[in-house]
């Protein structure tokens, strides 16, 4: 395998973990095999990006579809990943608040400037 090689595996690794729904998945297939229609219930996400992300995590090994019961669980290698992506879901529900309202101060500060620096343009 070569550098470049490498380099994709890590980038599609690294996509699960920050994907928007990857993550998702992957932690509620945590506690239990899910069949497809569970995991609408238990998330907001659409029906084509499931399809899409459990076929991706199902190529790169991280869940197996079971075609008896179309249910899906996590491989050896998805509870692995699953391992890592918690500490990362508790660090961001313990900043929770704190995020927002730094998302409030720079929105805020944003717009003040957004303002100021209109006022200053028509003033020349």
């Amino acid at each position: 395998m070569t550098p470049k090689d490498f380099c994709a595996v890590r980038r599609d690794v690294l996509g699960h973990v920050g994907g928007k729904w990857s993550a998702l998945v992957l932690t509620l297939l945590d506690t239990a095999p899910r069949r497809y229609s569970e995991f609408g219930r238990a998330s907001q996400i659409n029906q084509r990006m499931l399809s899409l992300t459990l076929r991706e995590l199902d190529r790169d090994g991280l869940v197996f579809r079971n075609p008896a019961t179309t249910s899906y669980e996590l491989t050896p290698a998805g509870q692995s990943l699953v391992g890592l992506i918690k500490p990362l879901i508790s660090w961001s529900d313990g900043h929770y608040d704190a995020i927002l309202e730094s998302r409030a101060r720079y929105a805020a500060s944003t717009s003040a400037s957004a303002i100021s620096a209109g006022r200053d343009s028509k003033a020349m």
